[in-house]
């Protein structure tokens, strides 16, 4: 058994992490959090909205993760994310106007509103600003 995992993270924009070696990764599963350490059995999982995090020499680094799979086999996991950002470049203050305008689009009942975008993001800003906090 190895002691490293191979992390990949990509998104359809870009690939944000490509055969980095760390000791674990921690997702956020779509029942719950999980976490992989080297030696885990395969699995395909779906990424729910939260933090991904993985941790490298005993410091952590955080992702804000809004949807996706991941692919466990061999000590190598994929991530494959709808959406991906690195909690230092969440702009708390971004994420709050996207909420405020959502509501105020949900508010208005005479627009033609797609009330599920709407709702969606309002609960990926919320996951954002939630990674951005807890790296602070």
């Amino acid at each position: 058994m190895s002691k490293k995992l191979t992390l990949n993270l990509i998104t359809p924009e870009k690939q944000l992490i490509t055969d980095l070696q760390v000791d674990m990764v921690i997702l956020p599963a779509l029942l719950g959090e999980m976490g992989i350490l080297p030696g885990h059995v395969k699995t395909i999982v779906q990424l729910g909205m939260g933090s991904l995090r993985y941790k490298k020499d005993g410091k952590e680094e955080a992702f804000a993760a809004l949807g996706g799979f991941v692919e466990v086999l061999n000590d190598v996991v994929n991530v494959f994310a709808e959406s991906a950002s690195l909690a230092d470049e969440i702009d708390e203050e971004a994420e709050k106007q996207k909420i405020k305008a959502a509501k105020a689009s949900l508010s208005n009942k005479d627009a033609d509103i797609d009330f599920e975008l709407a709702e969606l993001e309002i609960k990926q800003a919320i996951a954002r600003m939630k990674v951005k906090k807890r790296q602070m």
